[in-house]
C-alpha cells in the first residue's frame, strides 16, 4: 500500500475521532448546562419556602380551609384572608408545575422534593377548584388549575419511599467511584 493512502486513512480516522469526541463533549456540556438551569430555578422558587408567612398560609390551606369554608362558592367565594392564603400557596406550586411543563425543571426532581406537600395541598383545595371550574362553566375538568392537578397526580404516583431509594442509589454510585469516605 502506498504511503499516501495510509496517510489519508490515518488522517481520516483522526478526523472522525475528533468529530465524535466533539459531539460527545458537546452533549455532555449541554446536559450539565441543563442541570445548572434546574438548580437555579429550584433555588429561586424555594426561596419563598423560607418564609414563615408562607408556612402559616400552607398550614391554613391544608388544615383549616376546608373546615372553615364551604367549597360551594368556589375559590371566588372565599373571604379575603382565606383567598389570599389559597392564591399564595396554590399558585406557588402551580409555578413549579408551569416550569416543569415548559421543560425548565425535571418534574420528577420537583415531585421528589415537594411530594408530600403537593399531595396535601391538592387534597385540601380540590373541592374548591372543582367547584370553581363549575362556576366558570368549564366542562370536562376545565382548565383552572389543571397543571397543578397533574403535578399532584404525578406526586401521588411516585412511591413514598422514592426519595430514600434515590439517596441510596446515589450513595452506592458515589461509593463505587470512591467519592464517599
Amino acid at each position: 500500500m502506498e504511503s499516501s493512502v495510509v496517510f489519508n486513512i490515518v488522517t481520516t480516522g483522526i478526523a472522525v475521532i475528533a468529530v465524535v469526541t466533539s459531539v460527545v463533549f458537546s452533549a455532555r456540556q449541554a446536559r450539565i448546562a441543563n442541570h445548572a438551569n434546574h438548580i437555579s430555578v429550584v433555588i429561586d422558587l424555594l426561596a419563598e419556602f423560607r418564609s414563615a408567612e408562607f408556612h402559616e398560609q400552607h398550614d391554613y390551606v391544608c388544615m383549616r380551609l376546608g373546615e372553615e369554608h364551604d367549597p360551594e362558592a368556589g375559590v371566588r367565594g372565599l373571604p379575603g384572608e382565606a383567598k389570599e392564603a389559597f392564591y399564595s400557596v396554590v399558585y406557588y406550586y402551580q409555578s413549579f408545575a408551569n416550569v416543569a411543563v415548559f421543560g425548565l425543571l425535571d418534574e420528577t426532581l420537583l415531585v421528589t422534593i415537594l411530594r408530600t406537600r403537593i399531595i396535601s395541598v391538592w387534597k385540601a383545595v380540590r373541592p374548591f377548584v372543582e367547584r370553581e371550574r363549575e362556576l366558570r362553566g368549564e366542562t370536562g375538568g376545565g382548565n383552572y388549575m389543571t397543571i397543578f392537578q397533574e403535578l399532584a397526580r404525578l406526586a401521588e404516583a411516585l412511591p413514598a419511599d422514592h426519595v430514600r431509594d434515590r439517596m441510596t442509589e446515589i450513595r452506592r454510585r458515589r461509593s463505587r467511584l470512591g467519592l464517599m469516605n
